[in-house]
């Protein structure tokens, strides 16, 4: 009878130290019975490939000047001073093309070391693009085949979304009506509900509402959608995290967010949401109050809003908090000397450095935001 009570004690003190290894190496593990899912959302300013798509091209600017020669009728007469300029220089190939996605890869790929579980991309040209960043760099990661849809949007330009975990059901494109406000029409807000085990299910709302050189009308369209399939993925039992770039001032009056979707009453139904930047007054881990900088300034054009269930006594999706914020490694910065818009003084500022297109330096004018969720 000794030497199975001997066996025993070794495997105890073997799986005890195997287990406190893996404490080590996996740190979600110390949170018992949980485990650990990270979001992004990233625009990646205008990601397009080097091919001509004809009616689909919503840029010229983004084209070989091979092509751009044989133009009967200059197709950039219409953009101004710069973006003419650049429209008509530009020499957009295929290796240029390769570089950008690689750069794009890189900061996908540095967040917590491996990437963000599931991953929304803003101001990308196709679907061939999201494809191609997948074949050549995130495949490999774990991530699974994209989810897009085409959108009407004038500019060309779409979301997407990568996720490690598989779809729980089709994907959906929901359209924006703008006809009667505007005559451009905007990106679609994909919804994309994936299974995460065997009992949990999560549903990303991807958004990249109107900009704000619309009328706010244009973003409370965006804003009642996703409203809609807030109030439905509450009916449903699903948690709802919705992301992406919202072109939403705090001080837009009426507010698309504060007044059509969320507020941090998590008592109150009536607006499902709950925007964190709002919530917790900013972006935590990051000294500005903006994941995008313009003139001078920043703005929390970046955003994740979660449903208000996430918050619950006993929610089936815990939000951690502490991990909402900006992901910003240096070499997203670039500090130069800009005129001050107000006073015209000429000051030092650092702010995110934007590809440029000329010598393929920089990443993007926004910076990516993210956040961990844990299932109970």
């Amino acid at each position: 009878m000794v030497a199975p009570f001997r066996q025993k004690g070794w495997l105890s003190r073997l799986a005890g130290r195997l287990l406190l290894v893996g404490f080590f190496l996996f740190p979600s593990l110390l949170s018992a019975g949980y485990s650990s899912i990270s979001l992004m959302a990233y625009n990646v300013e205008n990601l397009f490939d080097a091919e001509d798509d004809g009616l689909w091209q919503g840029d010229f600017t983004f084209l070989p000047r091979s092509i751009k020669r044989q133009w009967t009728e200059n197709k950039c007469l219409s953009k101004d001073e710069f973006r003419r300029f650049l429209c008509e220089t530009l020499d957009w190939t295929e290796s240029k093309y390769r570089e950008r996605l690689r750069r794009v890869a890189d900061v996908l790929l540095s967040y917590d070391g491996r990437g963000a579980d599931i991953i929304v991309l803003e101001e990308i040209e196709n679907k061939r693009v999201l494809l191609d960043l997948w074949h050549q760099f995130l495949k490999e990661k774990g991530y699974r085949y994209p989810v897009h849809f085409e959108s009407p949007s004038g500019r060309g330009i779409d979301v997407g979304i990568f996720s490690r975990y598989p779809l729980a059901s089709p994907a959906k494109a929901h359209y924006v009506d703008l006809s009667d406000l505007d005559p451009s029409p905007t990106r679609f807000i994909l919804e994309a509900t994936f299974q995460l085990d065997k009992k949990h299910r999560l549903r990303i709302a991807a958004n990249h509402w109107p900009s704000l050189a619309h009328v706010v009308d244009t973003r409370i369209r965006a804003a009642v959608i996703v409203k809609r399939i807030a109030l439905r993925s509450k009916r449903e039992g699903i948690p709802l995290i919705a992301m992406g770039d919202f072109n939403t001032l705090p001080s837009e009056n009426p507010n698309p967010i504060g007044d059509f979707l969320a507020d941090n009453n998590l008592g109150d139904q009536s607006l499902p949401m709950l925007d964190l930047q709002h919530y917790l007054g900013g972006y935590p881990n990051f000294e500005h109050s903006g994941s995008h900088f313009y003139k001078g300034g920043w703005s929390p054009l970046d955003r994740i809003l979660v449903s208000k269930d996430c918050l619950s006594k006993q929610p089936a999706l815990e939000v951690v908090l502490s991990s909402f914020g900006v992901h910003a490694p240096s070499y997203l910065f670039k500090t130069d000397y800009l005129t001050d818009p107000v006073t015209g003084e000429i000051k030092l500022y650092t702010f995110p450095h934007r590809y440029d297109f000329l010598t393929d330096e920089g990443y993007s004018d926004h910076l990516p935001v993210a956040l961990k969720v844990r299932l109970r």
